[in-house]
């Protein structure tokens, strides 16, 4: 069996409820379409059509994140962490870049709302394993970041790969 070090790639889903999380709002948002949708259908048959068209898009939306979330792990390749969260755009890091780093739940709540802060956990609410640091910082989306915090599930094995990279460069 290969280990995540052997692949170098890490998951960041599994210990962090966002599967469940996903599969309470899928039904949370059937039941809401069903009920609501059949309540419209009375009061208006277009506003009906947009609520379903609106609420299976969401639907939709949701199951492919999770899918995208479970697909893409974090992956270590040359001298490049590349992070792709769900189906959100990937942000690419030279190891080079990395000065830094560090516990994410040390400076996360005091930090996170800062504009030079990229928060890349899954839920928003989940604190984050690591902390990058930046030695140049880089944009994204017309913002600028200095510092990038995330949740991996091999702590261990991501600190020490992503070191060993950065050493050997």
């Amino acid at each position: 069996m290969e280990t995540a070090v052997a692949n170098q790639q890490f998951t960041y889903h599994k210990k962090s409820g966002y599967k469940g999380f996903i599969i309470a709002m899928v039904c949370v948002c059937v039941v809401e379409t069903v009920g609501v949708s059949f309540l419209l259908y009375k009061w208006s048959p277009i506003a009906h059509w947009i609520h379903l068209f609106l609420s299976v898009s969401t639907i939709l939306f949701l199951i492919l994140d999770l899918r995208a979330v479970t697909k893409n792990p974090i992956v270590l390749e040359n001298d490049e962490l590349t992070i792709k969260i769900g189906i959100r755009p990937p942000i690419r890091i030279q190891l080079s870049n990395i000065s830094n780093i560090k516990s994410g739940k040390i400076n996360f709540e005091n930090n996170r709302k800062n504009k030079d802060v990229l928060d890349l956990s899954l839920l928003g609410f989940d604190e984050p394993t690591f902390e990058i640091v930046l030695s140049k910082p880089m944009t994204n989306k017309s913002k600028t970041i200095q510092r990038i915090f995330l949740t991996v599930d091999d702590e261990r094995a991501f600190y020490e790969l992503v070191n060993q990279r950065r050493k050997t460069e």
